[in-house]
């Protein structure tokens, strides 16, 4: 999947998404602050969003039970880390990616639910950044409504139809 991504005087490189592979993971520098060789399991998929051959952010999705896919692990790149990061809208896209694999994983009532845990610090940014509902504890989610309008804005992609 092509996506774009922004840097910080607002122009637009064509990135893209697509899984990464244990070669993709072996690459990545000790400054990542997950180790995601380790991360790697065989009932997850990590996805990696590049620029060249360059990894900017990576996200993993663990199978919960036979239904349904959560978001376990979400990163973006160094170079990418807080306001003086190379791209600017790292993070969002790789967010709205997990939603769109939400419809696309999930089954039956899961469906277009992206759920995640997140640690206590970042709960209301979630809630503020991605309208994630704190359903229990520090576990959230992402309701089907506001995962189409974060894969509409950041991934351009229009899901009413679903």
């Amino acid at each position: 999947m092509i996506v774009k991504l922004k840097n910080k005087k607002g122009l637009e490189f064509d990135a893209e998404i697509f899984v990464a592979t244990k070669p993709d993971l072996k690459l990545l520098t000790k400054d990542w602050k997950f180790n995601w060789l380790k991360l790697n399991s065989s009932n997850s998929i990590i996805y990696k969003i590049s620029i060249e051959n360059k990894i900017q952010g990576l996200i993993k999705l663990e199978e919960e039970n036979d239904s349904y896919y959560v978001l376990k692990n979400i990163e973006v790149a160094p170079s990418n880390f807080g306001a003086k990061g190379e791209f600017q809208n790292t993070a969002e896209i790789l967010m709205a990616f997990a939603c769109l694999k939400s419809f696309e994983l999930n089954i039956g009532n899961y469906k277009g639910y992206l759920v995640f845990t997140s640690k206590g610090t970042l709960i209301e940014y979630y809630q503020n950044k991605y309208q994630a509902e704190l359903i229990f504890r520090e576990r959230m989610i992402i309701n089907p409504k506001k995962g189409k309008q974060l894969i509409k804005t950041y991934l351009k992609i229009n899901l009413n139809n679903e």
